[in-house]
């Protein structure tokens, strides 16, 4: 437990303490922290030698502090692992809670919108293949042995759309790359909390 930790900890064990007389006995263990930094001594070493703030607290207070009791008419504060635990439940409550919006944010909006996009692109990549008409031209020649200026016209044209599409797919490829690696990169920040409104 560090300086702030072991003050913070003090501070809510001591909340039955007249305000005066509790800022009084947290400015006597802020200095011995004080004084043995001096001494190059460690934050964590200072706190292990003042002892438990709990048990600090229990002896400071008496009568006025029943840890056991929380229901009677003495004064109870929290402990420390008490606060940690209540803190460290409602993350979790919070995480299961934004799991589950997210899994059917994502079943019903991010899947079909993003499966819809891709399957986009998968169109125009697919029209791209028509630069391949002159190739099918000359089978056709080949093979047929008949060729007419109609077809040649016709080959050219759709090579040149496949070039378009081609390009085209090049393009959107990266834009919807882009989205998608946002989109999930979202949903992970968001399970971690880091997500700003």
């Amino acid at each position: 437990m560090n300086r702030q930790q072991f003050m913070k900890a003090m501070e809510i064990h001591l909340r039955p303490m007249d305000p005066f007389e509790r800022a009084e006995l947290l400015a006597d263990y802020d200095q011995h922290f004080e004084l043995g930094l001096r001494e190059g001594r460690l934050e964590e070493e200072i706190a292990r030698e003042l002892g438990h703030p709990e048990e600090i607290a229990k002896e400071a207070l008496g009568d006025r502090y029943d840890i056991h009791t929380p229901g009677s008419d003495a004064f109870y504060a929290p402990t420390y692992r008490e606060m940690r635990s209540a803190k460290n439940s409602t993350r979790a409550t919070r995480n299961f809670f934004t799991a589950i919006g997210l899994l059917f944010l994502n079943l019903i909006l991010g899947i079909p919108l993003g499966l819809m996009m891709w399957s986009v692109w998968l169109v125009i990549a697919s029209l791209s293949l028509l630069v391949l008409a002159p190739v099918a031209a000359v089978v056709d020649f080949l093979f047929l042995s008949q060729l007419d200026k109609a077809e040649i016209f016709v080959a050219i044209g759709a090579f040149g759309v496949g070039i378009l599409f081609a390009i085209a797919s090049k393009y959107v490829f990266r834009a919807f790359k882009i989205v998608t690696l946002q989109y999930i990169r979202w949903n992970k920040n968001t399970m971690k909390g880091d997500v700003s409104a």
